[in-house]
């Protein structure tokens, strides 16, 4: 018998928690989070609060002393800040220990009487045999590792629930299916003696209360339905007592309760001590009642071809267009997003049209728009799962969840939520997006904090947003707007000639964070805009972004903007505006080394600018001509650019942009080795940045010295401008740079005779640095070079 099982001992553990109770009623009636808010210690939870005062399943068990100090104390605390209607002795923890040893002595006294007047048990009735699960689904595959934790998590311990629900366990990600598939290896390993299973309709239009849930188990054990009563704790009992009848003659039964969507439907079925187990599924966060919570994701990209073909080949069996067209398979699995799910709806397909291919299947699921349509087979549709899902939550949750498919990316953080929402606190959005967690139709980074959805979840967010165009057109213009705004602020600590708020961001560090991980939303935005005809925000993004896109070597995606950038200024007709997106092309050509467009680009800009009478952005447009000349070779053409951007620069009286000029103008010196010229034209450079302060770019121009200082054999003097090089573009954040400058530095402390290992580990460094940059490439090529 377990400890307080006996009627009288309950009475005693009743009385007891009534008493806890009423001393948090008397403190000012504080609920759940505000005790917890009050507690210490860290030990109080919703479940121990709950059991302390109402016991579980309707039952009461004697609590560790540390739990019922924490309780007694968070009251007498909420009571200190808000009520002070406590005598101190109502809350002494010393009285109170003596309460808790008192009812621990009289508990263990009232069992032992309890135990002294049962009777010695005989062999005990002849048991039923419990009927075997449903088979698993054919094509199981990808889940081997999730198997082996849940068989282990429920070898454990005693009285373990173990929840099989992911933040991303959106339904149809094969919940039920790995229950099933664990049901099964549990019997095969004796591991339990039976199992029994039934589906709780928890997402359905009529889920099943604890009282159809019992009733559908006690039936499964064997107990006849005229002998269950009507009662759910009347059935509770029952049910544990067939437990612990199985228990006695040496049988462990595992519950399988499926599609469970709240505590109340399985709270009754705890097991508790003994050889019996429950395992859970459900798409919500029951972890409310105590249990193991097992995030399932969708399968691995692979596994999930697999159960295309194996679906296909278990009607077909000898179908082999799975096999034959690998790619076009992996195509349609991923646009499925890998979700079990949807692979089996698109394997009916396959099976229902022997003539469809594995690629045209792809080609027909390309269209978000249309993939919800197509993933539907006449019994089964992904629309109809996560509609149902949808349907338990509250209007102002349902009305965010259409609207998180405008951000254009595929995660965002709870900051920008709060900016397109239109919801007026922050606090309320963020209870909402935890609520679309809870449904498992969110996901939330626990280390970043960043929120994702699944792609089809997305799609029928974005069919929900279509239904209120107007709402949805208000949120995607909130967005917009933060971005760009956003995008600016960052933009001031990298870019002097951007204007935005430098408060936003507490420094260099700080911008550089928020813009590596906003890009991909900040290229989607664009692409937004100009969709909608908002034309400013691509023409002040592209221009905004491309240092950034420089610094992080992001050249495809700076093209790809600053050609959406173009055909906006070109829709609403600004010269000006034109002309600069010229410019940021010749840049993203410059940095992808198409050298020819990007001449092309920067001549186009060039004639532009001198139609306009710019003379700023002339000046812009021949220093970026001289450099990309200067990459072709073409020197002396080069230096002729450098000096008419310098001549404007100086006119204008542009400090940044002359120190710019001087500083190119010194490389193609340097390499028409006229030294002493350019050696005046870096130090001149960094003279000039040096009093702007821009250390950023002045470690460009160390970098460039030690260069040019090494190709006329000045080692020791290349090793000292490179080290400073290298020290400050780590300071700055600059990647790539930083890694280029470390190659760079092991060339020189080579070329000085410097010590083979020291040269060594300054590579091996240059290539970690270039790694982390993202650059395999060229890692690579840095070690070649230690030979």
């Amino acid at each position: 018998m377990a400890v307080g099982a006996s009627r009288e001992a309950q009475e005693a553990l009743r009385e007891f928690a009534q008493r806890l109770d009423q001393l948090r009623r008397d403190a000012g009636d504080p609920d759940g989070p505000r005790l917890i808010e009050a507690d210490a210690t860290g030990r109080l939870t919703k479940s121990v609060i709950s059991e302390l005062q109402k016991g579980r399943a309707g039952l009461h068990r004697v609590h560790p002393w540390e739990a019922v100090s924490a309780f007694v104390a968070a009251c007498r605390v909420y009571d200190e800040r808000n009520t002070r209607v406590l005598s101190a002795a109502r809350t002494e923890l010393a009285h109170w220990k003596g309460e808790y040893t008192t009812l621990v002595n009289v508990v263990e006294r009232l069992d032992r009487v309890a135990a002294a007047k049962q009777p010695e048990p005989g062999p005990g009735p002849e048991l039923s045999a419990i009927a075997p699960p449903p088979a698993v689904p054919a094509g199981f595959t990808g889940r081997e590792d999730d198997l082996r934790g849940l068989l282990d998590l429920l070898g454990r311990g005693t009285g373990t629930a173990v929840v099989v629900a992911s933040v991303r366990g959106m339904g149809g990600i094969g919940k039920t299916t790995l229950a099933l598939a664990t049901a099964h290896a549990a019997l095969a390993g004796g591991a339990f003696t039976g199992a029994v299973f039934l589906d709780l309709r928890g997402y359905d239009d009529t889920p099943l209360d604890a009282g159809q849930v019992l009733d559908g188990v006690l039936r499964q054990l064997g107990v006849e339905p005229e002998s269950i009563p009507p009662d759910h704790d009347q059935r509770a009992a029952v049910y544990r007592a067939q437990l612990a009848l199985r228990a006695r003659q040496g049988e462990g039964v595992l519950v399988v309760a499926d599609n469970a969507s709240r505590a109340e439907q399985i709270e009754r079925l705890l097991p508790g001590e003994g050889p019996h187990r429950l395992l859970v599924t459900s798409r919500d966060d029951l972890s409310a009642v105590g249990a193991c919570l097992v995030d399932l994701d969708v399968l691995p990209a692979e596994q999930a071809v697999e159960l295309l073909d194996v679906t296909v080949r278990t009607t077909l069996p000898q179908d082999t267009r799975l096999a034959a067209d690998v790619d076009g398979a992996r195509r349609a699995a991923a646009l499925c997003g890998y979700l079990p799910l949807a692979l089996r709806i698109a394997a009916a397909q396959l099976v229902a049209d022997r003539a469809l291919k594995p690629g045209q299947l792809a080609e027909e699921l390309a269209d978000p728009k249309e993939r919800l349509d197509l993933l539907d087979d006449g019994t089964r549709t992904v629309r109809a799962v996560l509609e149902r899902s949808v349907r338990r939550l509250t209007h102002p949750q349902e009305q965010l969840f259409g609207l998180l498919s405008v951000n254009p990316g595929l995660d965002f953080a709870t900051e920008t939520v709060v900016a397109f929402a239109g919801v007026g606190k922050a606090k309320d959005v963020r209870a909402r997006l935890a609520a679309l967690q809870k449904a498992s139709l969110l996901r939330q980074d626990p280390v970043t904090g960043r929120w994702s959805m699944h792609d089809l979840v997305r799609a029928y967010a974005d069919e929900l947003a279509q239904r209120q165009p107007s709402v949805a057109g208000a949120a995607l213009a909130r967005l917009l707007t933060f971005y760009e705004n956003t995008t600016l602020d960052a933009a001031t600590h990298l870019t002097p000639r951007i204007r935005g708020n430098p408060e936003r961001f507490c420094g260099r560090v700080e911008a550089l964070r928020w813009l590596d991980t906003e890009h991909a939303n900040l290229l989607g935005a664009v692409q937004a805009a100009h969709s909608v005809g908002r034309h400013t925000l691509p023409l002040r993004l592209s221009a905004g972004l491309v240092d950034y896109q420089e610094l992080r070597r992001l050249h495809e995606d700076q093209l790809t903007m600053c050609r959406i950038a173009r055909d906006s200024a070109e829709a609403v007709g600004d010269d000006t505006h034109i002309a600069g997106t010229w410019i940021n092309l010749g840049i993203a050509f410059n940095g992808l080394r198409r050298f020819e467009d990007a001449e092309t680009a920067f001549r186009t800009a060039l004639q532009a600018f001198q139609g306009l009478g710019d003379d700023h952005n002339e000046s812009v447009a021949w220093e970026n001509l001289g450099v990309v000349l200067g990459h072709q070779g073409r020197y002396e053409d080069a230096e002729e650019a450098h000096r008419a951007a310098l001549t404007i620069h100086r006119r204008l009286g542009n400090p940044h942009t002359e120190a710019a000029s001087w500083n190119s103008l010194g490389s193609t010196l340097s390499a028409l080795e006229r030294d002493a010229e350019a050696e005046t034209a870096f130090f001149t450079a960094l003279a000039g940045f040096q009093c702007l302060g821009d250390r950023a770019r002045e470690a460009t121009v160390w970098g460039n010295l030690g260069i040019a200082l090494q190709q006329r054999g000045e080692s020791t003097a290349a090793v000292e401008a490179t080290e400073r090089a290298v020290a400050m573009f780590d300071e700055v954040g600059d990647h790539h740079q930083h890694a280029e400058a470390l190659g760079n530095l092991a060339t020189a402390l080579e070329a000085a005779g410097r010590d083979i290992s020291e040269v060594r580990a300054v590579r091996e460094a240059a290539a970690e640095a270039y790694r982390r940059a993202g650059d395999e490439e060229e890692a690579r090529k840095v070690l070649e070079g230690e030979e």
